[in-house]
């Protein structure tokens, strides 16, 4: 074959794998093709015969060729068009299934006499036919779909193998080949959509995830994949929708709803999909429907993890709930104790409910694992208001309202200011975003001390981030190396 054309890795011998006349009974007994007449379809049918039967490889080119002359030449004067697409696309998969084979052949070399130096896609080509052959007899579909299927399902792997490996722009010149071959199948855009993401090509991704979606339809054997990126579109969509405005946001959480809601109708009670659910419906301002969505993660909070029962709570916060956000928040400080945010939000719901009893506590953690957040003293001083303001006692009503005092003091002379406005983890790595503000007089260079804190409160690992002014970068943890991290900023 010519240099520039599209080559396949070598395989066995041909002659073992071209499908024989007659196995198209075997497979689906309702399917009739007549591939003996006229004398061009048999003509056809017998070089085909011959290339399978060939023990020299330069022997099956020839027939096959011939073949490809006998059927093209004149199709108008074959008439059998159902017969002569089938062994179209037995002829084009005999081309494919020699060793070192090529996608992309040159029109002349495979016997075609219209335009001869023209290239051929060969994969189309068998797309094509097999295609014809569903539509003239749909009862043949089960027959001839495997002759597409078995190169598709091989570029499909190979584009697996290249996204594994880091190999991007292979994997998605593999997916797009396995669309040529079989265009319906949605495994392929599943493929881009995760590619597409590595390569932050988001617009990209979620147009691989809606082709998904549709082309998966009601087929129970794609139901992993239409799920996995309804989730992903639905989460992706929600994210956007927080950073729009006016209409662009409210369509982008009405979409990302009907997607979350569509997902849970097949996968009832999915942790996941159940908390980002709760999410869409808080942002829409349906704070009514809210409950629902998070009462089976007040029944059984064992089935979540602490990150969705958080999530959960705040939701509960924001639609008015406080008595349930307090219940979910102290369900994911079972597994999870020291969550900055959750010890956050869980105070300012305390504080709400004026319940100094179950505030104190979290206030108290939270200033110890960031004490340079200054509305953590706030909330200290707060706590001790509303200690003051419950208390009959003189004595101690005195002594709280000087630690009312004492901690707006503290607030007021916290500097720098460290807010931490994001704080994820992603399998074993870790990532800290936030700002750090000076509020004094002179110019200032600061090192930021960042520890990861295990379930018992424990510093498994720590990482220094120097010389800053102003907190604006992040760093992360590699979990799997305790003691080590990388890309600090």
């Amino acid at each position: 074959m010519k240099g520039y054309m599209t080559t396949r890795a070598a395989r066995v011998s041909s002659a073992l794998l071209l499908l024989i006349p007659g196995a198209m009974s075997a497979q689906a007994k309702k399917c009739d093709i007549n591939d003996g007449s006229p004398y061009q379809i048999n003509g056809a049918k017998q070089y085909v015969i011959a290339a399978a039967a060939a023990r020299k490889a330069d022997e099956v080119p020839k027939h096959l060729s011939n073949a490809i002359k006998v059927l093209t030449d004149s199709p108008e004067k074959i008439n059998n068009e159902l017969g002569r697409q089938f062994l179209l696309m037995r002829v084009y998969t005999g081309w494919l299934k020699r060793d070192n084979a090529a996608y992309v052949m040159k029109r002349g070399d495979m016997g075609f006499t219209a335009n001869p130096n023209g290239t051929q896609n060969v994969l189309l080509a068998i797309d094509s036919a097999v295609t014809a052959v569903e539509r003239m007899s749909p009862d043949c579909a089960s027959t001839v779909r495997p002759y597409r299927d078995q190169f598709s399902s091989e570029i499909y792997n190979r584009s697996i193998q290249a996204m594994n490996a880091d190999q991007n722009d292979s994997s998605i010149y593999y997916a797009r080949l396995a669309l040529q071959l079989s265009s319906t199948d949605p495994r392929p855009w599943n493929i881009l959509s995760a590619v597409y993401q590595k390569q932050n090509k988001m617009d990209s991704a979620l147009i691989a995830m809606e082709k998904v979606i549709s082309l998966a339809g009601s087929d129970t054997i794609y139901k992993k994949v239409k799920q996995q990126s309804r989730y992903n579109l639905a989460v992706i969509t929600l994210t956007n929708a927080e950073a729009a405005k006016g209409a662009e946001k409210d369509q982008g959480i009405a979409k990302a709803r009907a997607l979350l809601e569509a997902y849970l109708k097949d996968s009832p009670g999915e942790a996941s999909a159940t908390q980002a659910l709760g999410r869409a419906m808080r942002l829409s301002g349906d704070t009514a429907s809210i409950a629902s969505v998070f009462a089976d993660m007040l029944k059984a909070p064992d089935k979540y993890t602490a990150d969705q029962l958080f999530e959960a709570g705040s939701n509960a916060a924001s639609s008015g709930r406080d008595r349930d956000a307090m219940s979910l928040f102290q369900s994911g400080f079972k597994k999870n104790p020291n969550h900055r945010t959750a010890l956050l939000n869980f105070a300012n719901v305390s504080l709400q409910l004026k319940d100094a009893e179950s505030m104190g506590p979290a206030v108290q953690k939270l200033v110890g694992i960031d004490p340079n957040f200054d509305r953590g003293w706030r909330l200290m001083a707060a706590y001790w208001q509303l200690r003051g303001r419950a208390e009959t006692d003189a004595a101690k009503k005195k002594a709280f309202g000087d630690s009312t005092v004492h901690y707006l003091d503290l607030q007021a002379k916290t500097n720098p200011r460290v807010d931490i406005t994001n704080a994820i983890s992603n399998g074993k790595t870790y990532q800290v975003q936030g700002t750090l503000s000076n509020d004094g007089k002179a110019a200032a260079s600061y090192t930021i001390k960042l520890e990861l804190l295990d379930v018992a409160g424990a510093v498994v690992g720590t990482k220094d981030v120097p010389k800053l002014t102003g907190f604006v970068g992040h760093a992360f943890y590699d979990a799997a190396r305790p003691g080590t991290l990388i890309n600090g900023v």
